[in-house]
């Protein structure tokens, strides 16, 4: 009679798991399970209770107008948004995200299964967790109208399947596997284009390593990369025939040199560390360092993951020290998302080797940041804290409070309605700031065609519609701007028959007043506004 060795000296990651299973007495599959029905009904309540942000405002604009490519994103995001409106047949802020909270849910599973993978289930649940505690990932890409959703499933999906290709041996079925990794990274490319940095990174982990380099020579990956362009031919016609204006535009945005600033590099890390929260934010910087210290069995795979989680990190906190990209934070974000794979591993040793303090600490920043993220959703829908006696309050009031951005444009529609502009089909709408008109033409709901008149900036609007036809047809502008000083009438006027101010709409939360938009009659649009782009 013989006995198998591995039943008397299992592998660590089997005894682990058997010394896992005894503890949590359920199993992590089912545990992640919970944790997707639970967080998904939150995420439901939330993006029923607060109105669209800019950003989604705007990409509203792409998804009733659904093309090839747009001006400064692929197209997933909007074709994704596209399609729930006309499934629904009505416009809604939850029918509008629903795809991105389903999306969610996906990534939340494949974040489980990456860390499965890579490290055992348990780690996999951890990260799936701490995916659900940044407020980056949990409050903004879980629930908006926007392109991370679609690349963040995508990015992780990409890396589920490059995993195997490039920690374990060569198999003979290894160009299907490479296809489907071309497929998936394909998919994320036509979400964002900061999805080439996995391509880059698995580049770089293949280079690092003398042995794995030898697999650069097969055609498996070159196999992906053809994958990855065939699945990435939409933006690229939708450029070709638009003078590449999204490419030159976006990478103008890395190459757009003003001298090294300290204080805007500063003011980008510390909004990172805000939307991941600063528990969660640390630990993340130090994981690349565990990828030189981590367990033998761990060292690829954390090595792997520090490949492709922190070229995007550092590649865009270096952009944002020379060229002025404002509150950008979030781009760097895929990278996050990866190096907190391995941040679930790390968790779990902790509460493994910890003791009772280990385990209240953990509880209570997971606590903390289940509190903030409640705190932030309050705010949107009351402004309770706007205002208040305490340094919190006095902030808010000062200009700080982002959660304004929240506030769907509602009062408008009904001041049209009482005006007697909605259903004129002789009439448009426009406004002449891209983060003003997205907001104007969700809060119309899309009853009346709206375009944009900026000789600057108009981004994608500058693509749905075309001003000169419209010639001899009445306006309608709504601006943040009042003719104070008759800037908007010497902006506008020159281009209408007459210009006068209609009214002022208030927009409210909870009957209190947070902005006025100025609303004004063109009489008839004499000639084309000059657009830019060509």
């Amino acid at each position: 009679m013989t006995i198998d060795a591995e039943l008397i000296n299992p592998p660590p990651r089997a005894a682990a798991a058997v010394l896992d299973a005894a503890r949590y007495r359920v199993s992590a599959a089912a545990a992640t399970t919970w944790l997707i029905i639970v967080s998904g009904v939150l995420r439901i309540l939330a993006a029923s209770s607060v109105g669209l942000g800019i950003g989604e405002s705007y990409y509203f604009g792409a998804a009733r107008h659904l093309s090839l490519s747009y001006f400064d994103q692929p197209p997933a995001a909007a074709f994704l948004a596209g399609m729930s409106l006309r499934l629904a047949g009505t416009a809604s802020g939850l029918v509008l995200r629903m795809p991105f909270i389903l999306l969610f849910a996906g990534s939340t599973w494949l974040a489980f299964l990456v860390g499965r993978r890579l490290f055992g289930p348990w780690q996999g649940f951890w990260a799936a967790a701490l995916f659900n505690l940044a407020p980056v990932f949990a409050l903004s890409t879980g629930i908006f109208l926007q392109p991370e959703g679609p690349l963040m499933f995508f990015w992780l999906a990409t890396i589920y399947c490059l995993a195997p290709l490039l920690l374990d041996p060569v198999r003979p079925d290894a160009n299907r596997q490479w296809i489907a990794a071309g497929a998936m990274l394909g998919l994320a490319m036509l979400s964002k284009y900061s999805a080439l940095f996995i391509a880059l990174g698995a580049g770089l982990y293949l280079m690092a390593d003398r042995d794995r380099r030898r697999r650069l020579t097969q055609p498996g990956p070159w196999l992906a990369v053809a994958v990855a362009l065939i699945c990435f031919t939409p933006v690229l016609a939708w450029n070709a025939n638009h003078g590449w204006i999204s490419l030159l535009w976006q990478g103008n945005r890395g190459a757009n040199y003003h001298g090294l600033h300290l204080d805007w590099l500063t003011h980008n890390l510390t909004g990172q560390m805000i939307e991941l929260l600063p528990w969660l934010w640390l630990p993340m910087i130090v994981e690349p360092f565990r990828a030189i210290r981590g367990t033998s069995t761990e060292l690829p795979a954390r090595r792997l993951l520090v490949c492709i989680g922190l070229p995007p990190i550092l590649a865009f906190s270096a952009v944002s020290a020379y060229a002025p990209i404002g509150d950008h934070f979030h781009w760097g974000t895929p990278g996050y998302l990866t190096l907190l794979i391995g941040l679930g591993a790390t968790v779990h040793r902790w509460l493994s080797r910890g003791g009772i303090v280990t385990r209240f600490a953990v509880a209570t920043c997971a606590a903390a940041s289940v509190g903030f993220m409640f705190l932030v959703n309050v705010q949107a829908v009351t402004g309770q804290f706007t205002g208040g006696s305490g340094a919190v309050g006095r902030w808010l009031a000062a200009g700080n409070d982002a959660t304004i951005e929240l506030i769907d444009y509602r009062d408008l529609q009904a001041a049209f309605q009482n005006w007697g502009l909605l259903g004129r089909k002789d009439l448009f709408v426009f406004s002449d700031r891209w983060y003003v008109g997205g907001k104007v033409d969700y809060g119309l709901k899309g009853q009346l065609p709206f375009l944009l008149f900026s000789s600057s900036d108009p981004r994608e609007y500058a693509f749905f519609d075309t001003p000169s036809r419209w010639i001899g047809k009445e306006g309608i502008l709504v601006s943040k701007r009042d003719d104070a000083h008759h800037e908007v009438r010497d902006d506008f006027g020159p281009y209408c028959s007459t210009f006068s101010p209609i009214g002022t709409v208030p927009i409210q939360r909870r009957n209190r007043v947070e902005l006025t938009l100025y609303v004004y009659r063109c009489g008839s649009l004499l000639r084309a506004y000059p657009m830019p782009y060509g």
